[in-house]
């Protein structure tokens, strides 16, 4: 008795229901974006990366430079070949904060451990390679090319969790199951059945040209081409039949599916003039288009029946089915454009920076249909006044919508360091990074909402009758974003002799997120009808607009990250990279490259 009070209070708990019941739901808070959408395609080096990506144009190194100014590739000499094993990337922190309301499939914090929630996950490219060749070093010196390719691929859970009823071989304390290996070849009565996986894959390509036009003038361009693909299937089948003192037969199928496609297309290029030997200044600029679709399907139908209609007393049968398509559209483009440079100081120490601003503009476009139904018949015998209770009801609820809206997203970073020369080979390297991130999302969702249940037949506490709802109404999302990074790193390189040099660093890191969010629920129409055999009792309230605020987000964090790296040249054509950090408490990333001077 117990456990079915149990589960039936869960049933009936917010958290059991699919989101599509909450009465503020906005789809577009469903969708799964990528953050390298419309973003530009950078491979940076290890040397670099293992510091932190903020140096990028002032830590020295010609290889990462490459990735935001094409007209340096005429600078590097020679035909290279760099391959980035990448390693153990750092995990990515997310803050905790929640906007509400939360759901499901929000990772909420008191939902059984059993219950099933998507896999989040950051992926990180497999393997990077960088190849530069001359175009013609003989008759066009100066005129350079580069092809560099990078591969993100992953195959796993759908869910982070199986749900309790489904072992998969293994009994309640993880013992495996003995099997016969006398099995008979019949055709199996399928009883239980699943499938739990999402393979993720994405190829990010660039084609980078490069012409010295004068000894103190370079000119470049670079095309990019990203191009993602999602897919995820999730199934639990359970079929039981069995016989006590009744017959008892439940099943149930639990079907989700995704898919996802990011296709983007980006053009740059930039111009580097040499002052002198150590004076740069340099332009760069370009514009990234393209969209990423998502669509997800989800059906969930079960089958509960308790004895035989054929007898007299008792008898229940329940049936429900759910199903929900929806699909997502991003669409749009991303202009940026930067300038950096070196100036030389005194006793050759060098001031370098770079400056960035990012505008993107995305249009957005939703789409979705659920449709819910139930029908339940059950029959006892109340025997101590022997009366037969016979109860039939059924249900149906349908929400269909339509969304468009749009994000704008500004991004402005800088970068200001000194490089200071120690020794033979050996430099310090000082900086400040600073990023700021604004994002404004506006989403309008028209809804069509219909609710119907009828009970068949009368009992002594529910008479028959049927309740209508009616809703027709836009929901519109009001969500403004902004995220500040800061970080203060220092890294410096020691050459040891025979070929070996140490990298050292430390980076203290400082992120600021803000987040405000405002759901604005028009009703037009809400409307309900109670069908009773005495009459019809309608309510239609006037128009009306509810707000849903969320709580304002304000978190920051701060932490301080230790570097390390070896680089090994035993030869002038070959160099191997390795980089690790670390917290104060443990290693947290390793790393591995080889660049080779054909």
């Amino acid at each position: 008795m117990k456990r079915l009070l149990f589960l039936f209070l869960f049933i009936l708990s917010p958290l059991a229901l699919h989101a599509q019941y909450w009465s503020d739901y906005v789809l577009e808070k469903g969708f799964d974006s990528r953050d390298y959408f419309l973003r530009p395609h950078r491979i940076i080096s290890v040397n670099l990366k293992n510091i932190d990506e903020g140096l990028l144009g002032i830590l020295p190194d010609p290889l990462s430079e490459l990735s935001f100014q094409p007209a340096s590739l005429s600078s590097i000499s020679g035909t290279r070949l760099y391959i980035d094993l990448k390693g153990s990337s750092e995990k990515p922190k997310a803050f905790k904060h929640r906007l509400y309301p939360i759901y499901l499939y929000d990772n909420a914090l008191f939902a059984p451990p059993y219950w099933g929630q998507p896999a989040e996950r950051k992926l990180e490219p497999l393997i990077s390679a960088v190849y530069i060749g001359d175009v013609a070093a003989k008759y066009l010196p100066g005129f350079k090319y580069a092809v560099s390719y990078e591969l993100i691929h992953h195959q796993g859970a759908f869910y982070e969790y199986v749900p309790f009823w489904y072992y998969g071989g293994y009994d309640a304390f993880g013992t495996r199951a003995e099997a016969s290996r006398n099995f008979p070849e019949i055709d199996p009565n399928i009883k239980r059945d699943g499938l739990d996986e999402k393979t993720e894959t994405a190829h990010l390509l660039d084609a980078t040209l490069s012409l010295k036009l004068a000894k103190f003038l370079a000119v470049g361009a670079k095309v990019s081409r990203v191009q993602t693909d999602v897919s995820g299937d999730y199934v639990r089948l359970n079929n039981y039949d069995q016989q006590y003192d009744y017959r008892y037969r439940s099943s149930y199928l639990n079907a989700k599916s995704t898919g996802a496609t990011i296709r983007q297309n980006e053009f740059s290029g930039g111009v580097l003039v040499t002052l002198s030997g150590t004076r740069q200044f340099g332009v760069f600029a370009g514009r990234i288009e393209g969209d990423h679709k998502q669509s997800a399907n989800d059906q969930d139908s079960s089958f509960y029946q308790y004895g035989e209609m054929s007898q007299a007393d008792y008898f229940g049968l329940w049936r429900y089915s759910h199903v929900s398509r929806s699909h997502w559209r991003h669409d749009g483009a991303t202009e940026y454009a930067g300038v950096h440079g070196d100036l030389p100081m005194q006793n050759e120490v060098t001031l370098r920076f770079r400056f960035e601003y990012q505008k993107s503009r995305v249009d957005l476009a939703n789409g979705d249909a659920v449709a819910d139904t139930s029908f339940s018949h059950y029959r006892f015998r109340n025997y101590p006044d022997n009366v037969l209770y016979n109860y039939i009801a059924s249900s149906r609820f349908t929400d269909d919508r339509i969304g468009e809206g749009d994000e704008n997203t500004t991004r402005k970073s800088g970068a200001l360091g000194l490089v200071v020369p120690m020794y033979k080979n050996s430099e310090c390297t000082v900086g400040i990074f600073v990023e700021s991130e604004e994002s404004k999302t506006l989403m309008y969702e028209d809804a069509q909402v219909r609710r119907a249940s009828h009970q068949h037949t009368e009992t002594p506490w529910s008479p028959i009758g049927s309740q209508i709802g009616i809703e027709d109404k836009t929901l519109r999302l009001d969500k403004r974003a902004t995220t500040t990074n800061l970080a203060l790193p220092i890294a410096m390189s020691f050459y040891l002799g025979r070929g070996f040099t140490a990298h050292f660093g430390a980076i203290k890191k400082y992120v600021k997120v803000e987040a405000d969010e405002v759901i604005d629920i028009w009703y037009r129409t809400d409307s309900t009808a109670v069908i009773r055999p005495d009459g019809i009792t309608t309510k239609n309230p006037p128009q009306r607009i509810d707000r849903y605020r969320a709580v304002p987000a304000r978190r920051s964090e701060t932490a301080t990250n230790f570097r390390a790296g070896l680089t090994f040249q035993p030869v002038r054509r070959v160099r191997i990279d390795a980089g690790m950090g670390a917290t104060p408490t443990e290693l947290e990333t390793w790393q591995f490259a080889v660049l080779l001077s054909l």
